[in-house]
């Protein structure tokens, strides 16, 4: 359950880092996979990750200016900080650090289609608490339209799976 004093902002902020890090991992996994299917499906991942991003930081933008008396100065303090940090790591993607970790022990193409669903399954779960969450309707909306990519991201993967394990 989402504290109460959470809101689009921190969410908006912690989205954009977990789309960030989305993006890295399926770039990083491009390179462990030699079938060109899945290579071309990391790639293209990797694009709407970071498009996702790009969204988030424009919506984050023009919240802050329809919320005057909103001061985003709070979400640099260090405790919250720390919870949107450990919010952040532990769900959907890692910590850099953690990331690079986690790319050293993909193994093969399994590995990363594996890693890939459960993300995409966690960013599933956090995009539906966000728009249940959410009073802004452009958020709301933006966390629908990427929860609708993620459930396509997630079929994707998926299927590339499957089709590995026949």
């Amino acid at each position: 359950m989402i504290q109460t004093n959470f809101n689009e902002l921190e969410a908006l902020r912690i989205a954009i880092q977990i789309e960030e890090r989305g993006k890295e991992f399926y770039e990083k996994s491009t390179s462990l996979v030699f079938d060109n299917d899945i290579k071309l499906m990391l790639a293209r991942l990797a694009e709407q990750e970071r498009d996702h991003a790009l969204t988030f930081r424009e919506i984050y933008n023009e919240l802050l200016k329809k919320e005057r008396s909103f001061n985003d100065d709070y979400l640099f303090d260090p405790e919250v900080s720390a919870y949107l940090n450990s919010m952040a790591a532990s769900s959907i993607f890692p910590l850099d650090s953690k990331l690079n970790e986690l790319i050293q022990d993909i193994k093969d193409v399994k590995d990363v289609l594996t890693v890939g669903i459960k993300v995409e399954k966690d960013s599933i779960l956090f995009y539906t608490e966000m728009i249940i969450n959410a009073k802004y309707v452009e958020a709301k909306e933006a966390f629908r339209r990427l929860l609708k990519e993620e459930k396509k991201h997630l079929m994707d993967l998926q299927t590339q799976l499957n089709n590995l394990k026949k």
